[in-house]
């Protein structure tokens, strides 16, 4: 059984989160911006030694992919690679906006559409579209919400953006009666390591010396 332990740093919120098999074992959040690089091993190490876990008995690191905040995704990155190399266990990466809209999936309507949404500045996000059973209907990307084009590409059925972004879209794209927003919704660890858990299954590891997380670029417009 695969022990994994999960780093999300993606946006404000520090996540990390311990699976066993697939089952979630122990979770710690710090809602605290800029906080990653002071904190993010000590809550690691607070979290192993809660849940009676040595750091040996780790089979795989998994990181939060982006996109996100360059410089929280560059220290996640930082410390999933150190603990692979000090450890010898595969990284496993998960796209950010597919964990997000994994762990919405079932608290919405069936046709309801999923788009996570992170704040990318200025008027824009970093987005996706997916459905309740995880099919990727538009690929993660950066959507200026000021962009009519953007605005009148939108799928003709309800669309649910939630995130740190969810409150441009409702400024942006209040007169699409087909969308809501909710803004109160965080990438999660937890998330995470259940992806990480069937990518871990499908032995999907990434090559620890190459990996760089998916930053994204404000000029790749969809």
């Amino acid at each position: 059984m695969s022990l994994i332990l999960s780093i999300e740093t993606a946006t404000t919120v520090c996540s990390v989160a311990l699976h066993h098999g697939g089952r979630l074992i122990a979770h710690t959040a710090l809602c605290m911006d800029r906080s990653h690089s002071e904190y993010l091993m000590p809550i690691i190490e607070a979290l192993l030694n809660n849940s009676n876990c040595d750091k040996k008995s780790l089979e795989a690191i998994a990181v939060s992919a982006g996109p996100g905040s360059y410089t929280g995704l560059r220290i996640g990155t930082a410390v999933g690679k150190g603990l692979c190399y000090g450890l010898d266990v595969p990284l496993i990466s998960v796209c950010t906006l597919e964990a997000m809209a994994y762990g919405m999936r079932t608290f919405v309507d069936q046709g309801t559409l999923l788009c996570p949404a992170i704040d990318a500045r200025r008027t824009a996000i970093y987005t996706l579209i997916a459905d309740q059973v995880g099919q990727i209907k538009s690929p993660p990307h950066v959507a200026l919400l000021d962009n009519k084009i953007y605005r009148d590409g939108l799928p003709n059925q309800p669309l649910l953006f939630f995130g740190d972004g969810a409150l441009k879209c409702k400024t942006f794209l209040a007169e699409n009666k087909n969308i809501r927003c909710i803004a109160e919704v965080a990438p999660s660890a937890i998330q995470i390591g259940y992806l990480a858990f069937a990518k871990f299954q499908q032995q999907l590891c990434a090559d620890v010396a190459r990996y760089t997380p998916c930053y994204l670029s404000q000029f790749q417009e969809k």
